[in-house]
């Protein structure tokens, strides 16, 4: 009774409260307006960018993104907490997408500021990558695996770490396959032989961040008096 008590108290706390209620699509205005707002900002970015092949290649992975997510909604629909940082996480690679990820505005300050020679706006996705993921991925762990808080934690950043090196091998073929002379531009290694690395460790740290964060906010809820 004691055990079935304490996973019952696990599966109590603001992701339980956020998935309690799940709106359906025709009367969630929050997800529509969440859906048109990405929309916009991903044809801002789909004008004049830089490397119209780059861009192409970026997108086509987003584009397979969005696709996944509208069939998994059928299956699974997540809080709209997780789809506003999925389209969070979706509108800065748009972004990144549009200046080729080398030479974003952001890169530009950076290097300016701290005089750099490498751009990062690339490696702060990746971070983001972790960081916002996260929430979405331990939601469809929570709830669709059932799993304990342990378990739950260890799932997530299993998965989030093998979804970074996946994407580093995807980002490989695409853009071989798509256009050799524009890998190295696209791949975006910019003379650092352990860019997928490094890119990978940035969404480890992400991820470990939202992990901490997780388990604070449910030590957080767990102490407060039942009501």
């Amino acid at each position: 009774m004691n055990r079935t008590s304490s996973k019952a108290a696990e599966m109590n706390g603001w992701s339980q409260r956020l998935r309690s209620h799940l709106i359906p699509f025709k009367r969630n205005k929050l997800l529509k307006a969440t859906i048109v707002a990405f929309a916009i900002w991903w044809v801002i970015m789909a004008i004049h960018p830089h490397e119209w092949k780059v861009w192409a290649i970026e997108n086509f992975l987003l584009i397979a993104f969005v696709v996944l997510l509208v069939c998994f909604y059928r299956v699974f629909p997540l809080s709209n907490l997780s789809y506003m940082l999925i389209a969070l996480f979706l509108a800065m690679h748009a972004y990144g997408g549009h200046y080729s990820y080398q030479d974003t505005p952001v890169d530009e300050w950076l290097k300016h500021t701290f005089h750099i020679k490498r751009g990062f706006y690339d490696r702060i996705v990746h971070f983001f990558f972790g960081l916002l993921i996260a929430f979405p991925v331990r939601e469809w762990v929570m709830y669709g695996l059932k799993l304990n808080r342990t378990r739950q934690y260890i799932v997530t950043f299993s998965f989030i770490v093998a979804a970074s090196g996946l994407f580093e091998l995807l980002e490989m073929w695409a853009a071989y396959l798509f256009n050799k002379k524009l890998a190295a531009k696209y791949i975006g290694m910019q003379d650092d032989i352990f860019d997928s690395q490094k890119d990978m460790t940035m969404s480890l740290i992400g991820v470990l961040i939202a992990i901490g964060l997780f388990y604070w906010i449910s030590h957080v809820q767990n102490k407060k008096p039942s009501a």
